[in-house]
């Protein structure tokens, strides 16, 4: 157990928490928001076949309740004022960071971020909900360094970056590779032709040469509209792949290429996985 001080009515009070409790807190500094799923998968694999992982970083919940130990770590963490939970629009509690429980993780000298994302609009939610579940399985599942466009705001002191009056910002998700650099784009909806033009131009001018954008297209036919984008406009470095490709592959499914390439984050499965290779889950927040 590791001691540390927390204020309580003005008083400075000594708790104690477990190292996987600790370990939480630092999991909403680095995504900003999880689901009680999202932490259960992270934090509490014990037991749990990686589809059933994948299922709970999409917060799906299985017939029944999640298992004790991941709901009482957040309880108590709330109680301490370390995190906080929020309510959205047709949404279940998100959990979040609190500014208490980013001054114990500086205390301790477990924080990588000089601040904490600031609260999500309804708008936003899912969207953000989403990148996290993808962000977990590429670093959990794929060992891949993976961070979050707040984390990259916050550690380059940036803002995005400008073309003309439109404000460009980073890309949802980045993986750093020497040798080909990877931007993450979760596509829930569609875009305007005009907003892909002038996105990708942006892309083409200020990405690494060698870098490529992955595109994880969330919404109906957006694999086939997303390429027939990119050839008419010659990005020949926009891959896609579907969500459902994504999540039955575990992260390892081929993201295409217009022109006919592929790439991958990992070794394909021999046996994709399906519905039937897992527990029923429900109340998706995909």
């Amino acid at each position: 157990m590791i001691k540390f001080k927390i204020n309580r009515e003005g008083k400075k009070v000594e708790v104690e928490a477990g190292e996987r409790t600790l370990n939480i807190q630092r999991a909403l500094e680095k995504w900003g928001i999880l689901g009680l799923g999202q932490v259960e998968g992270l934090l509490f694999p014990e037991g749990l076949s990686e589809m059933e992982r994948m299922s709970l970083f999409f917060n799906c919940k299985f017939k029944g309740e999640y298992r004790g130990a991941s709901y009482k770590a957040v309880k108590y963490l709330q109680e301490l004022g370390l995190i906080e939970v929020k309510q959205y629009i047709n949404m279940p509690g998100l959990y979040n960071l609190a500014k208490e429980g980013h001054g114990v993780l500086k205390e301790l000298g477990l924080a990588k971020l000089e601040e904490i994302r600031g609260p999500l609009t309804d708008s936003m939610v899912k969207h953000e909900v989403l990148v996290t579940g993808i962000g977990c399985v590429i670093s959990e599942f794929l060992g891949r360094p993976v961070s979050t466009e707040f984390e990259r705001h916050v550690l380059s002191r940036g803002k995005g970056a400008d073309l003309g009056r439109e404000s460009f910002p980073l890309p949802d998700l980045w993986i750093s590779d020497a040798g080909q650099p990877k931007a993450i784009e979760v596509e829930r909806t569609q875009k305007s032709a005009e907003r892909y033009r002038k996105l990708w131009a942006f892309y083409r001018n200020n990405l690494p040469s060698s870098a490529v954008v992955l595109y994880i297209a969330a919404f109906p036919n957006g694999p086939r509209l997303l390429l027939s984008r990119a050839r008419k406009l010659l990005a020949d470095f926009i891959y896609v792949c579907s969500i459902e490709e994504f999540r039955t592959g575990l992260g390892r499914c081929a993201f295409l290429g217009y022109r006919g390439g592929e790439i991958r984050l990992g070794t394909p499965l021999s046996h994709p996985q399906g519905p039937q290779h897992q527990r029923v889950a429900t109340a998706s927040l995909s």
